[in-house]
């Protein structure tokens, strides 16, 4: 009986084998990123489409938005962390709804990454969020920015380029709001 070399014919069986791609490894988003026009899930009301200026509760993009720039907050319901900023995102909101110069060019939402509208529902009664709130069950706000730990904070303007992130919670609203009124043009 013959005997076959086996490192060659293992070579073999693992050139006939399919390659997979390895995506790459996540990293904390930075400024200067381009998470490009981000889908959402449609708003859960007709009053947070209007504030979105869209024009009826439907799927949307980040470019339909009618705003220089967005703040979006990435969040699960069942995070102990965001829970703690709830509040101080509340503050930062009506921080930059009474400021001339932010009040109508910065809209606010949250996207509930891995939630469905039920959960997110609660969580904007239950935390009185007054901006939009959007079920995000496929994380495609995580996949946009290659990143899928939350919380984290992005002001992105139009393009969908970040000019300001925060990773993590953060304690005082108003030092989140010098910093985004510094990066607001």
């Amino acid at each position: 009986m013959k005997r076959v070399p086996l490192l060659p014919l293992l070579a073999a069986v693992m050139l006939l084998l399919p390659v997979q791609a390895v995506p790459a490894a996540e990293a904390e988003p930075k400024v200067g990123l381009m998470a490009g026009n981000i889908p959402f899930s449609a708003p859960l009301t007709p009053e947070e489409a209007q504030y979105l200026g869209l024009d009826k509760p439907a799927p949307f993009t980040l470019k339909d938005i009618k705003a220089s720039y967005v703040l979006i907050e990435s969040f699960n319901t069942t995070c102990p962390h965001c829970m703690m900023q709830a509040p101080v995102l509340n503050r930062l909101y009506e921080m930059v709804s009474r400021d001339a110069q932010l009040k109508d060019k910065v809209k606010f939402l949250s996207a509930g990454q891995g939630n469905d509208a039920v959960a997110v529902r609660m969580w904007k009664t239950f935390h009185k969020v007054p901006f939009p709130v959007l079920p995000d069950p496929e994380s495609k706000l995580g996949k946009a920015i290659n990143f899928s730990p939350y919380p984290v904070t992005l002001l992105v303007d139009k393009s969908g380029k970040v000019v300001w992130v925060h990773v993590g919670a953060f304690d005082k609203a108003e030092e989140a709001f010098k910093e985004i009124k510094a990066a607001v043009k």
